[in-house]
């Protein structure tokens, strides 16, 4: 059976862009809006033709617009040319089996789709989720508007079940970007897992390990220096974040654009859990961040041990239950 998912987050959407604000400021935006099956709505912003820019609505986030909405019928309104839009039910805009799902990390997605507009300011009718899934691939579902590629089920399992939307828009001067890589890393070792840790300076927290309970346990963190070609990376604006408790299944998550660099927890399972989240720079340029679109298979805590892969860090990590129950990690690249 799917488990019950709960996320904590402090900001939606999630904005990954390299453009000058000046740019974005300049390009006429369009609008995403989502209907319930009451009449209950809400809109996702579509960044201007141009921008190069990708962003992304996870639904069942808290601070999402579109949490308490139960998705069944969709409108575009004045997107721009060239875009792509990907919808699905999963949680993370992803298209591979097996990156989320239940204990057995068994694919539970029902659908994904994705559109791309083929004409300026593209507006359509509104649409039953369920109606524009079954267009056929290739096909013109409206006006500037086209199915690209798609995988369903049942065209009816997408009526009221929508959970992410990723949009990117084409960039009319494309610059190649260098990915963050690598650079020296350090491994904590005996770290008591009641208490406050944070990696060293402008260390990126890489992964974790843990043996034990809570009281006598101890963890292993892994963190890391990044770099951009030949340029060292630097963190700043560090931030400790509202704490969750994990024991009720709460997938945390930094917010847009950070990085976790820190871990803050007093007490068992039941007690808040606080996670330290900082921006990475290249000088005085801030860094995108590219959530990875699943999670790490599920491992009992009291004998964990997750590091992402090589060029990642981590930016998510759930809980559930107590010593013995599930944990997972999500990494994420930056550029």
């Amino acid at each position: 059976m799917p488990i019950s998912i709960k996320l904590g987050i402090l900001a939606l959407p999630l904005l990954l862009s390299n453009f000058p604000q000046a740019v974005y400021a300049a390009a006429q935006e369009g609008t995403i809006l989502i209907l319930d099956k009451d009449n209950a709505q809400c809109a996702l912003t579509v960044p201007g033709e141009g921008t190069g820019k990708r962003v992304q609505y996870e639904f069942n986030l808290p601070d999402s617009d579109c949490k308490d909405i139960k998705p069944r019928r969709i409108k575009f309104d004045g997107l721009p040319s060239a875009a792509q839009i990907f919808i699905t039910d999963g949680y993370g805009c992803g298209t591979e089996e097996g990156q989320v799902g239940d204990d057995e990390d068994v694919d539970t997605r029902n659908f994904w789709v994705k559109l791309r507009t083929t004409r300026k300011s593209t507006s359509s009718d509104w649409y039953e989720f369920d109606d524009l899934v079954s267009y056929p691939k290739d096909e013109i579902i409206s006006p500037g508007l086209q199915m690209l590629d798609k995988k369903v089920k049942q065209s009816n399992l997408a009526r009221d079940s929508t959970s992410c939307v990723r949009v990117i828009t084409s960039s009319t001067t494309p610059t190649p970007t260098v990915p963050a890589t690598h650079n020296k890393t350090t491994t904590y070792d005996g770290i008591h897992p009641r208490g406050q840790f944070t990696c060293g300076l402008n260390q990126v927290m890489t992964g974790r390990a843990h043996s034990g309970d809570e009281t006598d346990g101890r963890s292993t963190y892994t963190c890391a220096t990044f770099k951009q070609g030949s340029t060292d990376l630097s963190l700043s604006n560090d931030k400790w974040e509202k704490g969750v408790v994990e024991s009720d299944g709460i997938y945390f998550m930094c917010p847009p654009d950070t990085v976790m660099s820190g871990r803050d927890r007093h007490g068992d399972e039941n007690a808040q859990h606080r996670y330290r989240c900082s921006e990475l720079k290249n000088g005085d340029k801030k860094l995108s961040i590219h959530w990875s679109d699943g999670w790490s298979k599920s491992q009992g805590e009291n004998e964990s041990d997750y590091t992402c892969p090589t060029g990642e860090f981590l930016v998510g990590r759930y809980h559930d239950d107590d010593e013995y129950g599930p944990t997972r990690y999500r990494c994420a690249t930056a550029q």
